[in-house]
């Protein structure tokens, strides 16, 4: 056996190639007296697996060296870094499809990827050729990260998985359609490995924490791809060519059809990104739970609320409120006095920092915070 020269794939030495229609040189035996030749230095063989893998290990570097945690990176951290999240790549940042998949949880997770990737990268990239793999891969990651768009928009998603599915499906549709010029032995072997591996880790993927809907996008969209290609593997390149472009294009219309739906099937998903949507539906939440006497329930959407717009007023405002409920006169006058900084006018703030002191006795305090209130108009209605 001997790699082609042009497509890079294994074949018979002397043959031509069946996949790309080049002719390998033939082998040349020598006299039994004459030594062999000197084996003449080649420069390393780098593949496209080896430079994605690269790219991933780089990026996961970059993390961590800007601050990341290397086992398990926060929400915040991926998110600054790529992550797949609903309100932003479904809203002004749809990158985030594609970047999520160089981008991992933690070196354990990059670790496993990488591993699979290894091996599944290289058996795919010689079957199917550098550039089908290379589209392959990543219309099988953004079908992945569409996947996990449309079962879990508000769920943080990043990892390479997807597309490392859509491999082992492009794969398995190759050696079991394609008739490639492989012994049934080695093919049966092989198709048991790629089965064997898929069905283990969507078992695995069943765990809490795991993304098992971008495991079956990527891996639908590698069955469907790799079944497009595989009945003209063996024909002229020109054919072969002309099929695997209309197979990129029919694939690249049905993702954007895909993307279109899920923004259809979540229309208000883009603003849940918007912090003043996100604050006011906190403030809008902790407001029935004041009115129905829960300050228990309307605390943690008010602090959240506060992170989300801290120049607001009005939650640190709500806040106080909810602290006198819970006779915590310390606390609802830090609120009250927040509010009453970020906005001096505010009455109703004046009134409740009031009532905040007459609950510890400071009486003079009281007074004080009670006539701001009436000067800047309020009644107590």
């Amino acid at each position: 056996m001997t790699t082609c020269n042009t497509c890079g794939r294994e074949i018979a030495a002397g043959s031509i190639c069946p996949y790309c229609g080049a002719r390998s040189a033939p082998i040349q035996y020598l006299p039994s007296n004459e030594a062999p030749p000197l084996p003449v230095a080649r420069g390393l063989d780098i593949s496209v697996t080896h430079i994605i893998v690269g790219i991933n290990v780089l990026v996961f570097l970059a993390m961590v060296v800007t601050g990341a945690s290397p086992l398990s990176p926060s929400r915040e951290q991926l998110l600054r870094w790529g992550a797949n999240w609903g309100p932003l790549s479904l809203g002004s940042q749809p990158w985030r499809i594609l970047t999520s998949n160089y981008l991992h949880v933690g070196i354990i997770h990059l670790g496993f990827n990488m591993w699979c990737l290894w091996n599944l990268g290289q058996l795919a990239e010689r079957i199917l050729g550098r550039l089908n793999f290379i589209v392959l891969y990543t219309i099988c990651g953004l079908s992945g990260s569409l996947a996990s768009l449309w079962w879990h928009p508000m769920v943080v998603g990043a990892g390479a998985s997807g597309a490392i599915f859509g491999l082992a499906g492009a794969a398995i549709a190759v050696f079991y359609l394609g008739h490639l010029p492989i012994a049934r032995t080695a093919l049966r072997g092989t198709l048991r490995s790629l089965l064997t591996f898929v069905g283990y880790n969507l078992l695995f993927g069943l765990t809490p924490g795991i993304d098992n809907s971008a495991h079956l996008g990527g891996l639908l969209a590698g069955l469907a791809m790799g079944a497009a290609i595989s009945k003209h593997v063996l024909v002229a390149p020109e054919v072969r060519r002309t099929w695997a472009g209309i197979t990129w294009i029919s694939m690249a219309i049905i993702l954007l059809a895909g993307y279109s739906g899920i923004r259809h099937l979540y229309p208000q998903m883009a603003m849940l990104a918007n912090p003043q949507f996100v604050a006011a539906q906190q403030v809008a939440v902790a407001r029935r739970a004041l009115q129905q006497h829960r300050p228990d329930d309307a605390i943690p959407p008010l602090q959240d609320a506060i992170e989300a717009s801290p120049q607001a007023a009005e939650p640190r405002y709500l806040l106080g409120t909810a602290y006198l409920m819970q006779h915590r006169p310390d606390q609802a006058i830090d609120a009250f006095q927040e509010a009453l900084k970020l906005d001096p006018e505010f009455g109703e703030a004046a009134a409740g920092l009031g009532t905040a002191y007459l609950m510890k006795g400071m009486k003079r305090e009281a007074e004080e915070a009670f006539k701001k209130a009436a000067e800047l108009g309020y009644d107590g209605n």
